[in-house]
């Protein structure tokens, strides 16, 4: 599978140990590697007379800072990058698996289900990818992996910044034809979100029917049948074929929004497709005994259209991912009844098409006899303390890189999770703010968590298999593990009642409720497919995954207070929902852009607005701030009366859900609000603080860098993460008040009263004391 090094080859990079050559091509070499915790990992370098050119190395950085910038439980992400090395390197993670590509080379076209499935997961990965100010621009079934945990969406190698044309030369055309959007070929326009909806679209005719809806042929006749002819949807069950159609029509204006793509999609209920023969096979199997996909290893430069190099038959290529922009996510080691970890090697053009990982759904920790769980001291981070001075670093707590993937602040404590670097768990790890010491840690799960939050003093984290645990003891509330042993879609606390979502794959009930305190359980209740619910007060906002019932329910008893019947007939249906405590109403977006304004108490409409709001494609959330509604979707940031639903300002450009506003328990994002002001990316390195009454920029501030994650507030400052910088800023002028360059991308941002935290990337965490005043 691998290949020994040879003479001239680097024996370290960083602190990777290398071991073999996994392939090579046109921009570099990849190689297989070790952590010195024993991780295995993908290690791609650059070719050293590219490194040499400024303009490729600058690209190098922009692509592993893009990489970096995208999370998600479909996407994949970047353990650790090197742009200033003078052998430039960007590592992920060694996983096994096989590309869409070879599962339907392999297995035949996918069922209608499967196909909807897939299309909910690869639209949830947009979802993410869009989120983060990207563009992904050469989504393809061979940059779909089908691991044991579901399908993934890789190799950010060309991924781009919204709006960002700064590194590619003029006629260029990168993408894969047949998979490639009208628009990126003419370059008649930008590209956005509605490009990746396109390459959507053209994955889905694929995985329905085993070849591309534009057919066979050179790059050239691909890319003129793309922009001038229809596509062959012939064979595409009729069932999915207008969605497909609609995904690939060729004015982007015309195609649906990302999650009007998830709304047609999703079924929670649906079955694990990827646990099935035979595709569980071709994952899980050894590599001697299943079909291994091989492509050739082609060398390829940047051209233009006029100089397309001879494509591979499959699946031409007019430009290769240049750099290393590919995010794979650290690697998942399995759990307790997992399969045994096995490898496979694909390569294509210049880069990998993947390296991936196997896992498998173990059941919760057993909190043990009186309310205790599993103690952990296997998580390897290296404590080193600060000093105490305004500005300075307070501690730091340094792992391998992949050993820290999620980290929170709550009450003067920061928890931590990510893998163990041996065994088949991972650990949460609750450390004092005030100086990183270690007050308690627990054997976890060692997927990363989506939905894990602290509601009054208590970690709510059954994604990474725990109880309910005391955040100041570490100890297990009662003494029974409330949780399911099924698939965890949503959890939601209602006053003092826990809510759980599950997967309806065994007998029990899809919503169960439990003491928040206790564990104690207060009711269980059949009611399939129902998406995250928007709470206000006792009443939670429950509507299926197809909004085609929406209710107003008690999370107490789970009674049902009312049902709203007032969406359109039609194909109207639900995309976000959010709620406005200062009118006490919900509001309710649909896909056709109306806002729909209903009584929390008695479920009646309260007003309707038609036309007024662009659902664009990415991201989209409803919330509330000073007493206006507040829209977000992937471009604009709108302000509406809470009591009309009419629009109170035009809308504002803003970078997205995902960076802007900030994930709370249960995974529901909120906007940042402060003093009065909204603070929101309205460009992926500008802040800018809102008047939510009148939509007027109080400030603006441009940093340098990309912005991942959203701002935090604590008293009057604001710190703003962008790239590798934190900026300390003025809450009511956006003065800056002081910047920190940190060692890497800062992918995680919280603060309290003492000062600012940060995530760099998958292997630290830094706390920094405030700058006073």
């Amino acid at each position: 599978m691998t290949d020994p090094l040879l003479p001239g080859d680097p024996a370290t990079l960083g602190s990777v140990r290398l071991l073999g050559r996994l392939g090579a091509g046109g921009m570099g070499r990849v190689y297989l590697g070790r952590t010195t915790g024993g991780r295995l990992v993908a290690v791609k370098t650059v070719h050293a007379h590219l490194a040499a050119e400024p303009q490729f190395r600058e690209r190098f950085r922009r692509e592993a800072a893009a990489a970096r910038a995208v999370t998600g439980a479909h996407t994949a992400a970047v353990l650790d990058a090197d742009p200033a090395s003078p052998v430039p390197w960007l590592a992920t993670a060694y996983l096994p698996g096989v590309t869409l590509r070879g599962a339907v080379a392999a297995a035949g076209p996918l069922e209608v289900p499967v196909v909807r499935s897939l299309g909910a997961a690869l639209a949830e990965a947009l979802t993410s990818i869009h989120g983060a100010g990207l563009v992904h621009r050469d989504l393809k079934p061979s940059n779909v992996l089908v691991t044991a945990q579901g399908p993934r969406v890789i190799d950010f190698g060309i991924a781009r910044a919204l709006g960002d044309h700064g590194m590619t030369r003029a006629g260029d055309i990168i993408g894969t034809p047949g998979f490639i959007a009208p628009e990126q070929i003419t370059d008649s326009g930008p590209v956005t979100a509605a490009a990746d909806v396109f390459a959507l679209g053209a994955v889905l005719a694929f995985a329905a029917t085993g070849r591309n809806p534009f057919g066979d042929g050179t790059a050239a006749i691909l890319l003129y049948r793309a922009v001038h002819e229809e596509p062959d949807l012939d064979d595409v069950p009729a069932r999915i074929r207008g969605l497909v159609a609609g995904c690939l029509e060729k004015e982007p204006a015309r195609r649906p929004s990302v999650g009007a793509v998830l709304e047609r999609t999703a079924d929670p209920g649906a079955a694990l497709w990827w646990r099935e023969e035979p595709l569980r096979s071709l994952i899980s199997g050894d590599e001697e005994d299943r079909p291994r996909e091989r492509t050739a290893v082609v060398p390829t430069k940047e051209v233009t259209a006029a100089t397309v190099p001879a494509p591979r038959p499959d699946e031409p290529r007019v430009a290769p991912a240049a750099g290393p922009g590919r995010a794979e996510r650290a690697e998942r080691a399995e759990r307790r009844r997992g399969l045994a970890r096995r490898g496979a090697l694909v390569a294509g053009g210049a880069t990998l098409a993947g390296l991936f990982g196997v896992s498998v759904v173990r059941g919760w920790g057993d909190p043990g006899p009186g309310g205790t769980v599993n103690s952990s001291d296997g998580a390897q981070l290296d404590l080193r303390k600060g000093s105490a001075k305004p500005g300075a670093l307070r501690w730091s707590l340094t792992s391998e890189p992949g050993g820290v993937d999620a980290f929170q602040l709550s009450g003067g404590t920061v928890l931590l999770h990510g893998p163990l670097t041996s065994g088949v768990d991972g650990y949460v790890r609750a450390c004092a703010a005030s100086d990183g010491a270690r007050r308690w840690e627990l054997t976890a799960t060692d997927g990363a968590p989506g939905v894990w939050g602290v509601a009054e003093g208590i970690l709510v984290a059954p994604d990474v298999g725990l109880p309910l645990v005391g955040l100041g003891s570490g100890k297990a509330l009662g003494k029974a593990d409330p949780f399911s042993s099924s698939p965890l879609r949503w959890i939601s606390v209602v006053g003092g009642t826990l809510i759980t979502a599950y997967q309806d794959d065994t007998d029990t009930k899809e919503l169960r409720a439990v003491d928040l305190r206790t564990g104690a359980s207060r009711w269980e209740q059949e009611r399939p497919g129902t998406q995250p619910p928007t709470v206000l007060g006792d009443t939670m906002l429950l509507a299926t995954a197809l909004g085609g019932q929406v209710l107003g329910v008690d999370g107490a008893s789970a009674g049902t207070l009312w049902s709203y019947e007032g969406l359109k007939d039609g194909g109207d249906q639900l995309l976000a929902a959010g709620a406005l405590p200062d009118a006490g109403n919900f509001a309710l977006l649909t896909t056709l852009g109306e806002l729909h304004l209903v009584g929390a108490r008695n479920g009646e409409r309260v007003a309707v607005a038609a036309d007024s709001y662009a659902v664009t494609p990415g991201a989209t959330a409803v919330g509330a701030a000073g007493g206006t509604g507040l829209l977000a979707t992937a471009g604009s940031l709108h302000g509406f009366d809470p009591d009309s639903a009419k629009p109170l300002w035009p809308p504002l450009a803003t970078l997205g859900v995902e960076t802007s506003w900030p994930r709370r328990t249960g995974g529901v994002r909120g906007p940042v609000t402060a003093g009065g002001l909204v603070l929101h990316w309205s460009k992926a390195d500008t802040l800018q603080a809102v008047d939510p009454r009148t939509g007027e920029p109080r400030w603006t501030r441009r940093l340098t860098g990309i912005a991942k994650v959203p701002p935090v507030v604590t008293g009057g400052t604001v710190y703003a993460a962008c790239g590798e910088v934190c900026t300390a800023l003025r809450l009511t002028d956006g003065a800056v008040r002081r910047t920190w360059s940190l060692p890497g991308i800062i992918d995680g941002l919280a603060a309290d009263a003492s000062g600012w935290y940060g995530r760099i990337g998958t292997s630290a965490v830094r706390a920094y004391n405030g700058v006073g005043g």
